[in-house]
């Protein structure tokens, strides 16, 4: 019997099935997430897509999902919060999020509605700061659209992290930085193999750059983002956890990295044949998602990248 796909048998000596939620905040490196997830659970995965980001299922919702849909393993969903059925009378329930540096998010955010052809939105009219003082300072966009805890405590407050923490308790939340997408993918490959044998991967859905952020831009979104700061401390501190349980020995993650980053590096060019004499190294982690001070981020092209 594996670590989660399948859990312990119950009392009654029905064998419980476990059931993998990704908790999907919107740009923050869900996409790629979801290709891997697809690859690793294969047709008992499910994507589950809206428009309607901020529109949340209840936990109520959630166990009818679960009970009616016993041929998946997992979803994915911009409409799940944290507050879901860990007790859930049929299933081991599980949930997968990443969080992201609010900034970061909401400038790959406006980039990505600006070349969003599907839906007419107002950051394809509007500057950068125009946007920023429509949604930040005139309210124009709903709470939980630029409040990363306001989405995973379902609609609560923006500033109150008790329930996410709550949900912590449990052990069945992993609530990563993807920031740190190759560390989180490499501890869950090691704790969880047979839900997870291969999360290596080339990133995807990356928001076109047509234009620069100013640095006063950056500190006028960053001033009233910061209710969002204490979550991406948490979930740095809840990766940091996770990878001292699967490597004890610094060396070994160290090693285990460099191994999972040669495997990134190999499948991208599996698509992206590099030319004559081009380097096929990865950068190191600290550059893969810096922003600078006019908000764009360092993204290679030659090599992959953290979502």
């Amino acid at each position: 019997m594996s670590e989660t796909t399948r859990a312990t048998e119950s009392t009654t000596g029905v064998e419980r099935r476990a059931v993998w939620l990704h908790v999907h905040v919107p740009k923050a490196g869900g996409s790629t997430l979801r290709q891997l997830l697809h690859r690793n659970f294969g047709q008992r995965y499910y994507n589950s897509t809206s428009l309607l980001e901020t529109k949340q299922y209840t936990r109520e919702d959630v166990s009818e999902i679960i009970r009616c849909h016993p041929q998946f393993a997992c979803i994915s969903d911009h409409k799940f919060s944290l507050d879901l059925p860990y007790d859930h009378a049929e299933a081991d329930v599980y949930a997968l999020c990443f969080v992201r540096d609010a900034v970061e998010r909401f400038v790959s955010r406006y980039f990505f509605h600006r070349h969003f052809e599907e839906v007419a939105c107002l950051a394809q009219r509007l500057t950068f700061r125009e946007f920023a003082n429509l949604e930040l300072v005139e309210g124009f966009a709903h709470p939980q659209t630029n409040s990363q805890i306001r989405f995973l405590n379902g609609g609560l407050a923006h500033d109150n992290l008790e329930p996410i923490e709550q949900t912590l308790t449990t052990g069945r939340v992993f609530l990563f930085p993807i920031e740190r997408f190759d560390e989180a993918a490499l501890a869950l490959e090691r704790m969880y193999p047979s839900v997870f044998p291969d999360l290596s991967y080339v990133r995807a859905n990356v928001s076109v750059r047509d234009g620069e952020v100013a640095a006063n831009d950056i500190a006028f979104i960053r001033e009233r983002l910061q209710a969002d700061t204490p979550l991406l401390s948490l979930a740095h501190r809840e990766l940091d956890l996770l990878l001292g349980r699967a490597f004890p020995q610094v060396d070994e993650r160290a090693a285990a990295l460099a191994e999972f980053r040669d495997r990134c590096q190999r499948r991208f060019h599996n698509f992206h044949a590099p030319a004559p004499r081009e380097p096929l190294d990865v950068p190191a982690a600290a550059d893969e998602f810096s922003v600078d001070a006019n908000g764009t981020e360092s993204v290679p092209d030659t090599a992959p990248t953290s979502p």
